[in-house]
C-alpha cells in the first residue's frame, strides 16, 4: 500500500490530524499535508470548516454523528464517495 492509500485508509478510520497522521505513519507533517492536498484533488476527500453542513452528505453519517468535526480544530476532512470505491 503506497504513502496516499495509507493517509486515506486512517482518515477513513476516523484520524484527521495531520500531525497525527504523520506520527503514525513516519512521515513528515508537510509530506502529510502535501499528500491530503494530492488526495483533495483527486477527489478523495473534501476540506471542511468546522460547523459547516458537510455531515448531512458524509457517507459515514449513520456511525459518524459529527466526531470529525472537532471544535477545537478549524479544519476536518469529509470522505467523498470515490474514496470508498478504492480497492485494498
Amino acid at each position: 500500500m503506497g504513502k496516499m492509500e495509507e493517509v486515506l485508509e486512517l482518515i477513513k478510520s476516523g484520524v484527521g490530524d495531520e500531525k497525527e497522521i504523520a506520527r503514525r505513519l513516519g512521515l513528515s507533517r508537510e509530506e502529510v499535508e502535501d499528500i491530503i492536498k494530492i488526495l483533495e484533488s483527486l477527489g478523495y476527500i473534501e476540506r471542511v470548516e468546522f460547523g459547516s453542513s458537510a455531515c448531512e452528505t458524509c457517507p459515514l453519517k449513520r456511525i459518524c454523528h459529527g466526531s470529525c468535526l472537532r471544535p477545537t480544530g478549524n479544519k476536518a476532512f469529509s470522505l467523498t464517495e470515490k474514496a470508498f470505491t478504492l480497492k485494498k
